[in-house]
């Protein structure tokens, strides 16, 4: 008989005392969830993924992506070299990732999707997005001044944006991975698009709960302003909001470094 202060059925303790997922699910959240991911999804949720293989989740996305990238790859002097950069951006992203808290989808070539499970309408989540932002960009810097070191040339623009939008998306297992399916994705993808570098644009919904922080924003430095972005659904524009990050001085971001 199951001891009715443990886990829910299904979901195991690991060594550390932590709930872990349903052992047919280990290797999935080892990939891609924090080290909280289990108690983000109820127990009806981890059994739908375990058995149907996917569960409704609400979600915020945010969608990385390196402006210019083919062009930088198209200059550069070892292609394996600018290879090994991506990979090493790739996994600070997702360390970084789970340290707020958040789930790393997957890695699209020349970016990153991330996104976090809301527990309750836009509370606590919200405020992880900026956070997990103004990591994020420092590291995207030492990628640019990685790969101007392995450029014949180096075009003007080149850098991280950042597009986000959140709604309701099924959380589904593919393989052996797991994904998101769902019109946040979409969004997220059609924000990025109508960002410049070192520049986060978010939807409406999202847009609106992180104003309402306006002021926590401003004192980390953090600048939110209404903008319009014309997007395939919109060509004409849709309302969206742009946040702005502090920006490190020049001679401290331009010197290439080893991500470890």
């Amino acid at each position: 008989m199951r001891d009715p202060a443990g886990p829910p059925a299904g979901v195991h303790t690991t060594t550390a005392g932590v709930p872990g997922p349903p052992e047919s699910l280990e290797s999935l959240f080892a990939r891609h969830a924090p080290r909280d991911g289990v108690g983000q999804l109820s127990p009806d949720a981890l059994e739908l993924l375990r058995t149907t293989g996917s569960t409704e989740v609400t979600v915020t996305v945010v969608v990385g992506d390196l402006r210019l990238s083919g062009f930088v790859l198209k200059e550069a002097i070892h292609p394996a070299l600018f290879a090994r950069f991506i990979i090493g951006f790739t996994e600070a992203v997702r360390g970084l990732t789970h340290a707020n808290d958040g789930w790393f989808d997957k890695f699209t070539g020349d970016g990153f999707i991330s996104f976090w499970i809301h527990q309750a309408a836009y509370g606590r989540e919200v405020a992880r997005i900026p956070g997990f932002c103004q990591a994020v960009l420092p590291a995207s810097e030492t990628l640019v001044a990685n790969l101007r070191a392995n450029s014949r040339n180096f075009p003007l623009g080149v850098g991280l944006s950042l597009g986000a939008d959140s709604g309701p998306c099924e959380l589904a297992r593919v393989g052996e991975a797991l994904t998101l399916i769902g019109g946040p994705i979409v969004g997220a993808t059609r924000m990025v698009a109508g960002a410049s570098a070192n520049r986060l644009v978010a939807n409406v919904l999202l847009g609106q709960a992180l104003e309402r922080d306006r002021t926590a924003l401003e004192e980390r430095g953090i600048r939110i302003r209404r903008t319009n972005v014309r997007t395939k659904e919109y060509p004409a524009g849709q309302e969206a909001f742009e946040l702005a990050f502090p920006v490190r001085p020049r001679d401290a971001a331009s010197s290439p470094r080893p991500f470890r």
